[in-house]
């Protein structure tokens, strides 16, 4: 993995570097569709809240990207990031969501925080989430399924994308895969 750098201004993430972190379809398995991948910044905050972001969120902070890719029939990705202007009030806003909503929370290697949770079922479609922060960077990743669960896939997308995030914070391109 990728070591953030220690710079305060380089663990913020502009709208240009958070789309940048964004995964598309060649970044999941294969047999997936993009969807979309956007990033805006948030001159415009119902753009946050539209996304499912929080108020107390959507008002903090500075960007907001969204990536979505899958097969449309049995398994479906969806990975939201919000930036926020500084990493204390990224922690502030991970701490209060985590404790509220997560299942589970748990540091992880190359990440400040770790939190876990299931998706509401939803027409025969069951899922699970994960939501991280890295510096002043929310991340969540989901992953639904119509059926059966393919072992590894949330593992394997929160691994690509918390590895594009810090190749991002640390000034590289992204280029993690689930290939």
């Amino acid at each position: 993995m990728v070591e953030p750098s220690s710079s305060p201004a380089a663990r913020i993430l502009s709208v240009e570097r958070l789309e940048a972190a964004l995964p598309r379809v060649i970044h999941f398995p294969r047999g997936m569709e993009d969807r979309s991948a956007h990033a805006w910044d948030l001159s415009n905050p119902a753009i946050c809240q539209s996304e499912y972001w929080e108020d107390a969120l959507c008002a903090d902070a500075v960007a907001l990207g969204v990536s979505s890719a899958g097969d449309m029939h049995t398994e479906n990705f969806l990975v939201r990031m919000i930036a926020f202007a500084d990493e204390p009030t990224a922690a502030g806003h991970f701490r209060a969501w985590s404790t509220a909503t997560a299942k589970t929370a748990k540091p992880d290697g190359g990440v400040d925080g770790r939190a876990e949770y299931a998706l509401p079922p939803s027409q025969g479609w069951e899922g699970r989430g994960v939501v991280l922060r890295q510096g002043a960077v929310i991340t969540k990743v989901e992953y639904a399924w119509d059926g059966q669960e393919v072992p590894g896939r949330l593992e394997g997308a929160t691994r690509m994308v918390t590895e594009r995030v810090q190749q991002t914070l640390s000034g590289k391109n992204p280029t993690a895969s689930m290939r």
